[in-house]
């Protein structure tokens, strides 16, 4: 009988373990961490990233982190999103008591080429694995972004 309550015990733990994980509920295939493996500004490789970026996503809220190896220092900027069809919505339009809105720590890392506001990217790919967004700007640029599943 004691066999039994452990067992039941360990898997009731488990489930509340894994449910913490999914603040608010699943989110599909954006939950977790994206590596930007590469960008291309109208057609052409970005030449200037440095394939060290990554898209965070839990429920409504994104981060992305800009990680610098050598130096050991890791950048983020906090903003939200929502998937609206074909268009992933980003906003970048947050404060705190500390930070104000368009602070460092609430915009987009500047490499990404998003500006502060709230931005609309396309949705071209995505699956559990593979994520391409494309998002034109306002000088005309075509920006395709490359990510991989962490």
């Amino acid at each position: 009988m004691k066999k039994i309550y452990n067992i039941i015990l360990i898997l009731t733990l488990s489930i509340f373990y894994v449910a913490c994980t999914h603040n608010n509920g699943d989110i599909g295939h954006y939950f977790g961490t994206w590596k930007l493996d590469r960008m291309t500004i109208n057609g052409a490789d970005d030449v200037d990233y440095q394939n060290n970026v990554l898209w965070k996503f839990q429920s409504g809220v994104m981060c992305m982190v800009r990680v610098d190896d050598e130096n050991h220092i890791k950048t983020e900027g906090w903003g939200t999103w929502e998937e609206d069809g074909n268009i992933l919505r980003i906003s970048y339009i947050h404060h705190d008591d500390n930070n104000t809105e368009g602070s460092s720590k609430y915009s987009p890392l500047p490499e990404t080429h998003i500006p502060r506001g709230v931005t609309e990217l396309e949705i071209l790919k995505q699956n559990s694995s593979k994520m391409e967004l494309k998002y034109m700007n306002n000088d005309g640029q075509v920006i395709l972004y490359y990510f991989d599943k962490w």
